[in-house]
C-alpha cells in the first residue's frame, strides 16, 4: 500500500537572469543545507509507523473497511506507513497509549478522561457539525418491555432485587453519567442492587436486557436507536424509562508524548480529510448516525464539566491521582 519515500526533495533556489553563478553557489550554501537539516530533524521526530486503534462493533460489521479509506489517504498526505490496531474496548486502547503501542485511537468522552488524567492523550477531533460544534449524545436506562419498573423511582424501591448491567467501565453514558444520576437519587449500583456486571458493551447490554437476563441497563441511546432502525430489535422490545442531558460526543485522541509539530500535522491531515478525499470520508461518515457530520478540532476544555462530575462521583477511583 505503502510505496512513497520518506525524503523530501532539498529547498531550490531561483536564480534571476542577471545573478551570477558565484552569487548562486553563495546562496545555496548558505541557505539549503539548514533548510534540509529542518526538515529532516522534524521527521526525525515522527513515529516509525501511525498506528490507529478501532474498537470493534458487531452492529457496524464494515467498520475496519471504513477506516481503510482514511489509512490510504494519511499514508498519502504524510508520506508513511499507517497501520489498523483493533482493541477489545477502550481499556485495552489506554493501555495500548501506556504502552506506546498507538498513536491515534477513538476513545468516548470518560475514556478520554481516564487517558487524560495519566497524561496519556490529547483531544485530536470530534464529529460535529460545518460551523465547528461537537455533537452530543446521551445516556439512558432501558428495562424488558413488560418490566414492572416504569420510573427510576420505582428502580429505588425495588432496588435489592435488580440485576442490573452497566457498558464498558471506560464508558460515559454506559458508566460514569448514569452512576453520577444513580448516585444522585442515593443508589450505589454495587451496595444496593441484587447484582451489578459489566456487559462490556452497549450492544451486549442491550441484548441482555432484550433477553430479560438483567431488570435495567445503562446504555446510550445512540446505540439503542440505531438498533431498532438496522432491525436488530423491535421498537417495543425494551423501554426507555430515563434519559440523560446531552453529553459531549467520543473524539479521536492522539497520544500526549508526541512532538507538537508532528501532533500539529496530524490535525491538519484529519480536517482537511473531507474535503481532500470527501469519497473515503463518506465511509466513515454514517458511524456518527448524523446528517452533514464532519470532524472538528477538539479541545481538551471541552470536558471541564464531565471531569467535575467524573470527581463527584463516589467510589470511583479511575480518575484518582
Amino acid at each position: 500500500m505503502f510505496a512513497r519515500s520518506l525524503t523530501v526533495p532539498g529547498f531550490a533556489l531561483r536564480i534571476l537572469a542577471a545573478t551570477t553563478m558565484l552569487v548562486a553557489a553563495v546562496l545555496l550554501s548558505a541557505c539549503g543545507p539548514d533548510s534540509r537539516a529542518e526538515d529532516e530533524a522534524s521527521r526525525s521526530d515522527r513515529p516509525r509507523v501511525l498506528r490507529i486503534g478501532w474498537v470493534p462493533n458487531d452492529e457496524d460489521v464494515e467498520r475496519r473497511a471504513r477506516w481503510e479509506g482514511l489509512v490510504d489517504y494519511l499514508e498519502r498526505r504524510l508520506e508513511m506507513r499507517v497501520e489498523l490496531v483493533q482493541t477489545a474496548s477502550y481499556s485495552p486502547a489506554i493501555e495500548a497509549l501506556r504502552a506506546k503501542k498507538l498513536e491515534i485511537v477513538g476513545l468516548a468522552p470518560f475514556a478520554y478522561l481516564i487517558a487524560s488524567q495519566k497524561g496519556l492523550a490529547l483531544p485530536l477531533v470530534a464529529a460535529g457539525t460545518a460551523d465547528g460544534a461537537p455533537r452530543a449524545y446521551r445516556s439512558g436506562f432501558i428495562v424488558p418491555k413488560d418490566s414492572p419498573l416504569r420510573t427510576l423511582d420505582d428502580v429505588k424501591a425495588h432496588a435489592s432485587s435488580i440485576t442490573f448491567s452497566w457498558a464498558d467501565p471506560a464508558s460515559t453514558s454506559g458508566h460514569l453519567v448514569p452512576r453520577a444520576h444513580l448516585e444522585s437519587l442515593g443508589i450505589h449500583a454495587e451496595r444496593d442492587f441484587k447484582r451489578a456486571v459489566f456487559a462490556m458493551n452497549h450492544t451486549a447490554s442491550i441484548l441482555t436486557v432484550k433477553a430479560g437476563k438483567v431488570d435495567l441497563a445503562a446504555v446510550t441511546t445512540t446505540s439503542l436507536q440505531n438498533m431498532i432502525t438496522k432491525g436488530r430489535i423491535a421498537a417495543d422490545d425494551v423501554r426507555l424509562i430515563w434519559e440523560s442531558e446531552p453529553i459531549m460526543a467520543s473524539i479521536i485522541a492522539i497520544r500526549a508524548d508526541l512532538p507538537e509539530a508532528f501532533r500539529a500535522e496530524i490535525l491538519a491531515a484529519y480536517l482537511a480529510f473531507a474535503d481532500e478525499d470527501p469519497e473515503a470520508w463518506e465511509r466513515i461518515a454514517p458511524l456518527y448516525l448524523t446528517e452533514g457530520v464532519r470532524w472538528v478540532a477538539a479541545h481538551d476544555r471541552d470536558f471541564d464539566a464531565l471531569r467535575v462530575l467524573a470527581r463527584n462521583v463516589e467510589h470511583l477511583e479511575l480518575l484518582g491521582e
